[in-house]
C-alpha cells in the first residue's frame, strides 16, 4: 500500500497537459474503488473525462470538494533542474508539473475521502467529490458537471487549487498590513479565500472592404471601424469602474489587436481582442450586453460590420468570511499549521465560477496546499503542506455534519 506522498508521486508523474487528463482520472477510479468507493466516470472526449464519488446517507446537506486533472504544458523541458514528470523530492518539496496546481490538493482530498470512508464514522448528508477536466483552459469540466446538475444541491464548496505562497511574493501584495510577514515565520504564507474575480474574454471582429491603397475610397477600413469602436470601449470604462470591498477594482485589458494584410492594401478585416477581470457589482451579462449597444451603435454609423464573439466567461465568486465553512476551516487550518490563515479574495479563477452560475447559494472557500510555483519552471508542492492540507480535508469532512 502506497503512502500519501508515493499517491502524489504517482500522479505527478502522469503527463494530463490539457487534453489528455483521463489517465489521471482512471488512476483516481481504481485507488477509490480499492478502498470501496464507487465512482462515475464522465466522459468528455478522447482521452479527457470528469470523475464524480460521494460517501455519506444523503440525509444532510451536501459538502463538495473540486480538483482539476488538466494540467499546463511543460515549457522548455531543458530548463527544469528536476525533471517535470519523476516527482523528486528534495529538500522537503515535492517537484513536478502540476504539483502545485493542483495535483497535491487533488490527491489530498481524495485520500481525505478514502479517510472518513475507511473511519467508519457516519455522514448524515454526503461528500462529494468533483474531478474535472479543461480546468486551465475554458473550465470545461466544470461547466459539464454543472450542465448535468452536480452543483445545484451542494451547500458548501471547498476549491483545493493552491492558497499559498512564499514571503518574498506576499510582501508584494497589495493589502497586506506592515509586520503581517514574519522572518522567523513559515517558509509560506497561507491563505482561505472566499472570493475570486471573474473573468470574460471577447474578441470585436470589424469586417470591411479590401481596396488597392492608391484608391481607398472604393474600399472599408476594417482597422478604422475597430479605432472607432475601441475609443467607446474605452469611454465606457472609463465611466464604470466598479469596486468589490474584498475583491478591488474590475481589470478590463486589451490584450490583443491584428488588422490587415499588407502594406498596400486597404484592410478588410481586423481583430481586437479583451479580457476582463470582473467583480460581483457589474455582471458578466451587463457588461456583453453594454458592449452590444456599442457595436449597434458603430454599425449603425459605419460601413463596416462590427461583431461580438465571446470566446469566455465565468462569474465573479463571493462568500461571507461568516460561512460556515469558511469558518470551520480556518479554525481547524489554523490550528493545524500553527499559524494565521487570512480569508481574503484573489484576482485568478476556479471551476467554482461555473458551478455558483447553476447554484448562487453554496458558499465557497480555495484552500489548498499549493503556492506561487504553478506554472512555473521547477513548480513544487511543500511536503509538509501537502500532509497538513490532507489532515485539514479530513477534519472538515468529518466535523461539517456534526
Amino acid at each position: 500500500m502506497k503512502t500519501p506522498l508515493e499517491e502524489l508521486q504517482a500522479i505527478v508523474r502522469i503527463n494530463s497537459v490539457n487534453g489528455n487528463e483521463e489517465p489521471v482520472i482512471r488512476y483516481l477510479e481504481h485507488l477509490l474503488s480499492e478502498a470501496g468507493i464507487d465512482s462515475t466516470v464522465i466522459a468528455h472526449g478522447p482521452k479527457r473525462a470528469n470523475l464524480v464519488a460521494e460517501i455519506g446517507d444523503g440525509d444532510g446537506p451536501v459538502l463538495a470538494f473540486d480538483g482539476h486533472a488538466d494540467i499546463v504544458a511543460v515549457g522548455d523541458e531543458e530548463k527544469w533542474v528536476h525533471p517535470p514528470f519523476a516527482a523528486e523530492i528534495a529538500d522537503g518539496k515535492l517537484y513536478g508539473r502540476g504539483s502545485s496546481d493542483m495535483k497535491s490538493g487533488l490527491m489530498a482530498a481524495v485520500l481525505a475521502l478514502i479517510k472518513v470512508k475507511q473511519s467508519g464514522q457516519p455522514i448524515h448528508g454526503k461528500i462529494r467529490l468533483l474531478v474535472t477536466v479543461g480546468e486551465e483552459l475554458g473550465l470545461l469540466g466544470a461547466s459539464q458537471l454543472a450542465d448535468l446538475g452536480y452543483a445545484d444541491d451542494i451547500e458548501s464548496l471547498v476549491v483545493c487549487e493552491p492558497s499559498g505562497a512564499s514571503r518574498q511574493t506576499v510582501l508584494k501584495m497589495p493589502g497586506i498590513p506592515a509586520g503581517f510577514v514574519q522572518p522567523d515565520g513559515p517558509a509560506e504564507q497561507r491563505f482561505i479565500f472566499i472570493a475570486h474575480k471573474g473573468s470574460l474574454t471577447y474578441e470585436v471582429r470589424a469586417k470591411g472592404r479590401a481596396a488597392h491603397s492608391s484608391m481607398p475610397e472604393l474600399g472599408i477600413n476594417a482597422v478604422k471601424a475597430l479605432i472607432d469602436y475601441y475609443e467607446k470601449q474605452e469611454h465606457y470604462f472609463a465611466t464604470h469602474k466598479v469596486t468589490d470591498e474584498i475583491l478591488g477594482e474590475m481589470t478590463p485589458v486589451v490584450t490583443m489587436i491584428h488588422g490587415g494584410e499588407q502594406a498596400n492594401t486597404v484592410p478588410e478585416k481586423a481583430v481586437l481582442t479583451t479580457k476582463i477581470r470582473t467583480v460581483p457589482a457589474l455582471t458578466n451579462e451587463a457588461i456583453l450586453a453594454d458592449l452590444q449597444a456599442l457595436i449597434d451603435e458603430c454599425n449603425q454609423a459605419g460601413d463596416a460590420q462590427l461583431e461580438l464573439i465571446v470566446s469566455e466567461s465565468a462569474h465573479p465568486v463571493k462568500s461571507s468570511p461568516q460561512a460556515k465553512i469558511a469558518q470551520l476551516a480556518k479554525r481547524i487550518a489554523e490550528k493545524q499549521f500553527n499559524d494565521k490563515l487570512p480569508l481574503i479574495g484573489i484576482s485568478g479563477g476556479t471551476d467554482a465560477a461555473k458551478f455558483i452560475e447553476k447554484n448562487p447559494k453554496m458558499a465557497v472557500i480555495v484552500f489548498g496546499p499549493g503556492n506561487d510555483t504553478s506554472h512555473q519552471t521547477d513548480e513544487y508542492v511543500r511536503v509538509d503542506a501537502y500532509e497538513n492540507c490532507l489532515a485539514c480535508y479530513e477534519k472538515i469532512m468529518t466535523e461539517y455534519f456534526k
